[in-house]
């Protein structure tokens, strides 16, 4: 007979196990997952803010097991996308496209894949958590914006925790 401890332990593991087991589902249940037209119905999955009551590029998460959770801002998403807990569960990121659609109302058929942009941080446009990243397809339309509006050019890669919160330097 199992011992508590036994039990325990296999109780913990399920999820995991479930995990491993359901691989291939998971990541074809994730095929073909696309940003979704935000309405008054949808809420920053990080803050909880209502999305489309602000400005500024959104952003949206689709995860592997199908689910897409939606942002209030692309500083949001980012800050949702590198807990350690949220890495292994995203399938794509998407962010809106500055260079094809407006700061002030940006459209829902304007996303593009968050590694493909380039943000400007540091410039200063308000948007629903405050200065957050502006992210353009066109470096030459990242570049315009930050001449007009102050802050610096960067790759996904380049942005971290530290210039995130405005620590340019």
């Amino acid at each position: 007979m199992p011992t508590r401890r036994q039990v325990l332990a296999l109780l913990a593991a399920l999820p995991t196990l479930t995990l491993v087991a359901c691989g291939s589902d998971r990541e074809s249940a994730a095929t073909g997952c696309s940003p979704i037209l935000l309405t008054d119905e949808h809420e920053c999955a990080l803050c909880g803010m209502t999305i489309v009551r602000f400005p500024g590029p959104k952003g949206q998460a689709c995860l592997r097991d199908g689910r897409l959770l939606t942002f209030c801002s692309v500083q949001d998403m980012l800050a949702w996308s590198w807990q350690p807990e949220s890495v292994p569960a995203i399938d794509t990121l998407f962010v809106h496209d500055l260079s094809r659609t407006g700061w002030d109302e940006p459209s829902d058929d304007a996303y593009m894949e968050a590694p493909d942009a380039v943000y400007v941080l540091g410039h200063d446009r308000r948007g629903a958590m405050g200065h957050s990243p502006a992210s353009f397809s066109r470096r030459a339309d990242a570049e315009a914006f930050a001449e007009r509006h102050g802050g610096q050019v960067m790759e996904l890669d380049q942005i971290n925790w530290d210039n995130l919160r405005g620590n340019l330097g």
